[in-house]
C-alpha cells in the first residue's frame, strides 16, 4: 500500500500545481517501495535524490506563482519552503551506505506528513487569494 494516498481534496484547481504535487507522492511512494524491497543504497539514493530535485523545482515554481499573483502570504509561504527544504537536503546529504530502511522510512513519513500538512494549509491560501 501506498504512503500517501491522492485525494481529489488536495487539488487547488492550478494544474501546474497539482499536477507537481501528484509527483512528489510518487516520489515519496517510490521510496517506500524501493525499502519494502530492500533496495540497494544506490537505488534508495537515486530515489532520495530526485525527491529533493522534485522539492526544490516545485518549490520554485509555486513561489513564482505567488509572485506573479501578488499572494499576500509569499513571505511566510517562501519561508516555509526554504526551511523544509533545508531539512530535507541535510538529511539527503547524510544519506550512507550504512543506512537503515528504518531511518529512511521515518523520513518518508516526515516528508508525507509534511506535503499533505503544507496542502492543505499554505497551499490552500493560493485559491483563497486567486488565481
Amino acid at each position: 500500500m501506498a504512503l500517501l494516498e491522492w485525494k481529489d481534496e488536495y487539488l487547488l484547481g492550478m494544474n501546474e500545481l497539482d499536477f507537481e504535487h501528484r509527483d512528489l507522492f510518487d516520489c515519496v511512494n517510490e521510496i517506500c517501495e524501493q525499502c519494502s524491497h530492500k533496495a540497494d543504497f544506490e537505488t534508495v539514493a537515486v530515489c532520495l535524490g530526485r525527491l529533493h530535485a522534485r522539492l526544490a523545482a516545485h518549490f520554485a515554481l509555486e513561489e513564482n506563482t505567488m509572485r506573479e499573483m501578488k499572494n499576500p502570504h509569499y513571505t511566510v509561504h517562501k519561508a516555509e519552503h526554504d526551511r523544509f527544504l533545508d531539512e530535507v537536503t541535510g538529511i539527503v546529504a547524510d544519506f550512507k551506505e550504512d543506512f537503515t530502511y528504518e531511518d529512511v522510512d521515518n523520513f518518508a513519513h516526515l516528508v508525507q506528513a509534511w506535503i499533505v500538512g503544507h496542502i492543505t494549509t499554505y497551499d490552500r491560501q493560493l485559491v483563497e487569494h486567486g488565481h
